[in-house]
């Protein structure tokens, strides 16, 4: 039996090439001065469609994704000499050395007196250890107490968070969020941030922590506490900011148990003509609203979700995660849904 393919030469001679017979695979094709196709030189006009619908998209896509990543580092050199360019055309720029400067109006602090009033650093003098930085208790020249956070590494992220933390915290006032008194300079070998001293711990050491089994919290201090901490992020909502990390251990106490919200690092600026920030969810297990884990919609609703577990761990006295609980009520609030569901309250 003999098989073959017969080819119409007509076409092939028209569109420049030259009609023959390929002995290898039994089939006549037309050889092209530039490449083989089987019936003609031309390319066909689906070929072009394919191609230019291929190409212009994809050239597009890279110019775009090459614009982010230029875009991207330009904002992070930005950040990384946002202090150098802040006082780098200041005639009076090497007062910051000495202090006296202001960056967004708050005071610069020698990085030789910060490190004087906690003693170098000593481990003795750590208050607590935060996501971005370790907390020491130190004592100004002036006399001030003060709680210096010390964040982790020189590099982009720590000074977009030293940065963030900054321009948040100096544009609020109340008496239950946590007051920054100053940061370090440009020069300085670390970034330092300055706060007021709240002096009685967090709100986490008070219900399940070391103080907890010293003197637990009494109900009207927890309902007091409660009610100050809604107040804080009520007042941070209508200055259209998101803290982004509620939780008992941002909640600081000072010797009247009056509540001071701390740690912005994690904050947000939320502009009023928009719904939602797609972001990618950043915050503490436990705490973070799962629509927003999900959907990576940040809006005040994912502040208030926090908050509600911490009402929980108020009223437990549970921590918000713990691994040796059953597994459906590893997370608290799976465990106050359930409780509250079997209309188990006690």
């Amino acid at each position: 039996m003999l098989n073959w393919t017969a080819s119409d030469c007509i076409i092939c001679e028209k569109s420049g090439g030259r009609c023959g017979f390929n002995t290898s695979t039994y089939h006549f094709r037309c050889f092209c001065p530039d490449r083989p196709h089987l019936w003609s030189c031309k390319p066909e006009k689906n070929h072009l469609k394919l191609i230019l619908a291929t190409v212009i998209p994809g050239s597009i896509v890279i110019l775009c994704v090459i614009g982010f990543f230029v875009w991207r580092r330009k904002r992070r050199i930005n950040d990384a000499y946002f202090l150098s360019r802040n006082v780098s055309s200041d005639p009076s720029s090497k007062s910051d050395i000495e202090g006296g400067s202001l960056y967004f109006g708050i005071p610069i602090f020698p990085y030789t007196e910060l490190e004087e009033a906690t003693n170098n650093f000593d481990s003795s003098k750590e208050l607590g250890d935060g996501g971005f930085g370790t907390v020491y208790y130190g004592k100004l020249r002036d006399g001030r107490e003060v709680a210096i956070k010390r964040l982790y590494e020189h590099n982009y992220k720590r000074v977009e968070q030293f940065i963030n933390e900054i321009k948040i915290l100096t544009c609020l006032r109340h008496p239950n969020l946590v007051s920054l008194y100053g940061c370090t300079s440009r020069r300085s070998r670390e970034l330092l941030l300055v706060y007021e001293f709240v002096s009685n711990g967090t709100v986490a050491d008070h219900i399940h922590g070391d103080r907890a089994r010293e003197a637990p919290l009494s109900w009207p201090i927890r309902m007091n506490i409660a009610i100050e901490t809604a107040n804080a992020l009520a007042y941070l909502h209508k200055s259209d900011i998101i803290h982004r990390d509620v939780k008992t251990n941002n909640i600081l106490l000072d010797d009247n148990f009056c509540v001071k919200v701390a740690d912005f690092g994690l904050s947000r600026l939320f502009p009023n003509d928009v719904t939602h920030i797609s972001t990618a969810p950043q915050g503490t297990p436990g705490y973070v609203d799962p629509e927003y884990h999900q959907c990576y919609h940040l809006t005040d609703r994912s502040d208030v979700y926090s908050f509600g577990v911490v009402l929980i761990e108020l009223i437990s006295s549970l921590p918000a995660v713990d691994i040796s609980r059953h597994r459906h009520e590893i997370n608290l609030a799976n465990l106050a849904i359930s409780r509250i569901q079997r209309c188990a309250f006690n």
